[in-house]
């Protein structure tokens, strides 16, 4: 890529070709679009230069000292058109399994044969490991005996409990008859008490509702009683200040009212007394009418009751119902007593089911054992060998690991990732993969959320590709090379790689516009090996400068010469 540089005089001299106008070649023959520079001969090189030295000299003093204005530069330039790019992820990664099983011994006994080797390859239901089942069919004989012995102690047991039931059974015929005749009694006395609590239940429903009424009338008296109480509070109040504020105000009235010529302020206060005392008057007859309404609502609160339940007869024919149900009880717990009391109980008969079923796995246990060890222990899985346990002994112990196989039918690549390209890892892309000469389609399947420090102490992160057509010739743990599109653009604008140019403010780049060198700020898309994308500040058919023996710099003017696509 360009960086700015200031051009001396000498160095626009130095850089410039001559072309002349026969020097383009024709189109239509098909020819790069470049136009090759043709050295003249010195005899002409030499009056030319001397010309042209001679008419820079001069312009410069015409224009007052300026030479770059006169000169211009031939720049390779190359034409903004639109194309194809996509950005390739390369990396390096290692072939893992991604099902790995450690197989267990299943039981206990010496190995006979071990045919797993480690990097060894193997077919799922290979047989790999066999065993001496002498010891196993020992076993397997001595308990079959024991199981027999407890079957037979149990089938005893159990025969002399019946009989005994049996015993029993006939010795208790009187007493059941017994417990039926009460049965009888028990059912009538049942449907009575059934009966009666129904009507139990309407009666009570029924009390309920006078009970509501009864408390709907509670509230009202009580409302009654707050309203007057307020009454005779508040008259009471107009009495009370009345009597303080003219205790001899009725006096005082009679002697006014007994004279015969009364002078105007005399009648004035006449006329105010009698109207305080008729206040008075009205608050004495409000009180009393208000005391009266509360003492009334009192004695009718007073004389409001609960309602009585009748239970019709409910408790009575419960309790003879309890007395019979109880002697029915008795009599029938006689007449199944006996068989009860001799028989084995549910506790020891659920005892002999123990133990013949423990008998039975006690047995059922060697049996297995001895299949198993028959069986030997083979593959599940196509795979290879990775790992088999050092074997001191010829002796397999139950639980203990023989050996581990990865599969290579379900198989991935391991790579590590710069954490400056994390982003461009989005799960499900597409990937190839290429082991040796072989080469398999992959996915990326998922991406570690997490950086840590590889063995160089380069912060990484992990991510994973599956395999999606693994074949005999995957090797796991050998390197692949992996490659993988992690941006693609169609049809846009695109220029090469080295004319685009950065700086403190952005990247640029410079463009040849009637001959003038002009500097261009450029957005940048989808990069790839060779091209960039440029998403705004160029068009189609736009003249990018694409010079590297050149300096270049804004307002320089210049001859714009098709740059050949190499």
């Amino acid at each position: 890529m360009f960086s700015k540089k200031k051009n001396t005089q000498e160095e626009y001299f130095d850089t410039t070709d001559i072309l002349l106008e026969d020097d383009f070649p024709d189109e239509e023959a098909g020819t790069s679009s470049k136009p090759p520079k043709k050295k003249l001969p010195a005899w002409v090189i030499v009056p030319v230069l001397a010309v042209l030295l001679l008419g820079a000299f001069g312009l410069s003093k015409l224009t007052g000292g300026s030479k770059e204005a006169s000169v211009s530069s031939t720049l390779k330039v190359t034409e903004v058109k639109k194309g194809n790019v996509k950005e390739v992820y390369n990396s390096t990664g290692t072939i893992e399994s991604e099902n790995t099983k450690t197989y267990y011994s299943p039981v206990s006994a010496p190995i006979k044969e071990c045919s797993a080797e480690v990097g060894k390859t193997v077919k799922s239901g290979d047989l790999l490991v066999t065993f001496d089942t002498t010891d196993l069919e020992r076993s397997n004989e001595q308990a079959q005996l024991n199981l027999q012995s407890s079957l037979n102690t149990s089938q005893a047991a159990r025969a002399q409990n019946a009989q005994a039931i049996d015993a029993a059974n006939a010795a208790s015929a009187q007493a059941a008859e017994t417990a039926n005749a009460l049965a009888d009694t028990v059912n009538t006395l049942a449907a009575q008490v059934n009966t009666a609590y129904e009507q139990y239940q309407t009666n009570l429903a029924l009390a309920g509702t006078q009970a509501q009424e009864i408390q709907a009338k509670r509230e009202q008296l009580n409302a009654v009683i707050a309203e007057n109480t307020k009454t005779v509070s508040y008259n009471q109040s107009i009495i009370d200040s009345i009597d303080s504020g003219y205790s001899g105000g009725r006096a005082q009235i009679a002697e006014l009212e007994s004279k015969e010529n009364l002078s105007e302020e005399e009648e004035k206060l006449l006329n105010s007394l009698k109207s305080i005392f008729q206040d008075y008057d009205n608050a004495v007859s409000a009180r009393n009418t208000a005391q009266t309404a509360i003492d009334d609502a009192n004695s009718q609160l007073n004389s409001l009751a609960d309602p009585n339940v009748d239970d019709a007869g409910y408790s009575a024919l419960k309790a003879q119902y309890d007395e019979a149900y109880a002697q029915w009880q008795s009599a029938y717990t006689a007449a199944g007593g006996s068989s009860a009391s001799v028989g084995m109980s549910a506790a020891e008969l659920n005892n002999l089911d123990i133990s013949d079923n423990l008998a039975e796995l006690a047995a059922l246990s060697p049996e297995e054992l001895l299949e198993k060890g028959k069986e030997g222990m083979k593959a599940d899985m196509d795979g290879v060998i990775a790992s088999v346990d050092a074997l001191q002994t010829n002796m397999a112990a139950q639980g203990a690991a023989l050996f581990t196989i990865a599969s290579t039918e379900n198989v991935r690549v391991k790579i590590e990732v710069s954490p400056d390209d994390y982003e461009k890892m989005k799960t499900g892309s597409a990937v190839s993969i290429k082991v040796g000469e072989h080469t398999y389609q992959g996915t990326l399947t998922e991406t570690n959320k997490i950086a840590v420090k590889n063995e160089k102490g380069t912060p990484v992160i992990g991510a994973k590709i599956h395999i999606s057509n693994p074949d005999e010739n995957i090797c796991i743990g050998a390197t692949a090379k992996i490659t993988m599109t992690v941006a693609k653009s169609d049809n846009v604008l695109i220029v090469p790689n080295e004319v685009i140019n950065a700086s403190s403010d952005g990247d640029f780049v410079y463009v040849v516009e009637n001959g003038v060198v002009k500097e261009r700020p450029v957005e940048l898309g989808t990069v790839s090996t060779t091209h960039t994308e440029i998403k705004s500040g160029l068009k189609e058919g736009d003249k990018v400068v694409n010079d590297l023996n050149v300096d270049i710099k804004e307002g320089m003017k210049a001859v714009a010469v098709e740059k050949e696509e190499e």
